[in-house]
């Protein structure tokens, strides 16, 4: 199985991101990131179904601190820990880098799509199939976002691209979860 996928299915699985968009490098940097959570910070995750209302699913509780330049994610204060960074794309739009906090760097990062609402953040999660089947149905051609897909995953080479794909999913795509600031 490849390594992409593995580290997207461990994502999902704990509920943090569930996003599709992967790179084998840093698409942000620390000096370029934004820092809108506050350290310590937790929240319930709901998930959403197609309408936007939450589903029946038991809810995660996501706790978020910051250590150092990058933030430490856990899901349900026993899941396994993630790190990433946040870079603001357009106002309240936030994208979100993550990788398992022990992985390897080499392994690449995961991006997802947050936007600020009050205290509450909703997430764009798409996972790949579904960005692939967006853009087919409104004409578009993953070229046109700089993304390749690689092994079921949507490959994305610089973090213009990246912010393409996320402010076109954004745009005519629906949120999956909403993490409720507690």
């Amino acid at each position: 199985m490849h390594r992409h996928f593995r580290f997207a299915a461990a994502l999902a699985a704990t509920l943090l991101l569930g996003g599709c968009f992967i790179s084998t490098g840093d698409l942000i940097a620390p000096a370029d990131a934004d820092y809108p959570v506050a350290d310590d910070a937790r929240f319930t995750l709901h998930e959403l179904d197609e309408s936007g209302a939450r589903t029946d699913a038991k809810p995660g509780i996501v706790h978020v601190s910051r250590d150092g330049e990058r933030y430490t994610m856990v899901v349900n204060d026993h899941g396994k820990p993630f790190t990433g960074l946040m870079k603001e794309v357009a106002p309240g739009l936030y994208a979100v880098m993550a990788r398992e906090a022990d992985g390897d760097p080499a392994d690449g990062n995961l991006y997802a799509l947050l936007e600020r609402d009050g205290n509450n953040w909703k997430r764009w999660g798409m996972v790949c199939p579904d960005f692939v089947s967006l853009a087919g149905e409104r004409g578009a051609r993953l070229s046109d976002f700089g993304v390749t897909v690689e092994n079921s995953d949507c490959a994305v080479k610089d973090f213009a691209s990246l912010t393409k794909a996320l402010l076109f999913a954004h745009e005519l795509g629906k949120p999956d979860a909403v993490y409720v600031a507690e």
